[in-house]
């Protein structure tokens, strides 16, 4: 009896003891009751892609526990959909992940055997096309493979720079040809810009937002035909309907 005494009174016993409890709470928490279950996945950020998708793709069904799902891997399945661009998993105990996505914006039209698709500022694949798309991207056709990643870079600047004319949604279609860049409005003005001067190309077109913007003030812009920026830098040719 009076070793249980001295037991009870020796604090290294009571606390490990307290530890012991403690242990064997959180493990019966953890492992034999419903606490840490996923119960809801919250989704944050998503506009054409639907929440009911966006889990698909995780492939979780609900009742995980919550602390061994791995927000890693879910981040990399999601990263695979072709309109998600980022992805941040949090986790949110007892019971809710929350799985916040950036989706990849549109910049363009691409025909790929006489289908059209709109691509990613990065010349991805995203879907398939709606016919209001037309409204809002030019197709864009590659020729020159070598000036790919500089073009799309070059359009993306001039998507997000609303203030110069002609603004990017009235262009119906732009060429990456062998040696220019070939914008067509959709008024069917032609303005040709010289690729090897690629690193010139936002000054050539702050150039051309000046001419734009004289023949609009001077009510000419329907005459115009052809707006040649590759001439000797620093000028530009235009060419007047006949």
């Amino acid at each position: 009896m009076q070793l249980v005494k001295k037991l009870i009174k020796n604090p290294f016993v009571i606390g490990g003891g307290v530890l012991f409890f403690l242990f064997f709470t959180i493990f019966y928490l953890l492992y034999f009751t419903d606490l840490f279950l996923l119960k809801e996945i919250r989704i944050v950020g998503n506009n054409k892609i639907s929440k009911e998708e966006i889990i698909k793709f995780t492939e979780l069904k609900g009742g995980e526990r919550l602390y061994k799902i791995s927000l890693s891997i879910i981040r990399e399945k999601l990263l695979k959909h072709p309109r998600i661009e980022e992805v941040l998993v949090i986790r949110h105990l007892p019971g809710l992940l929350e799985i916040k996505v950036k989706e990849k914006e549109p910049l363009a039209i691409l025909i790929k055997d006489n289908k059209g698709f709109l691509i990613s500022k990065r010349g991805e694949i995203i879907s398939g096309i709606l016919p209001e798309d037309y409204l809002f991207y030019p197709i864009v056709e590659i020729k020159n493979e070598e000036f790919r990643e500089n073009f799309f870079n070059f359009l993306s600047w001039l998507k997000s720079n609303k203030s110069y004319l002609p603004v990017y949604e009235s262009f119906s279609k732009i060429i990456l040809e062998e040696d220019s860049i070939i914008f067509i409005t959709k008024n069917q003005v032609k303005i040709y810009f010289p690729l090897i001067m690629e690193k010139d190309w936002q000054f050539l077109y702050k150039n051309l937002d000046r001419i734009v913007t004289y023949f609009y003030e001077k009510n000419l812009m329907e005459k115009i035909e052809v707006i040649r920026m590759d001439y000797p830098f620093g000028k530009a040719l235009i060419k007047f309907r006949s």
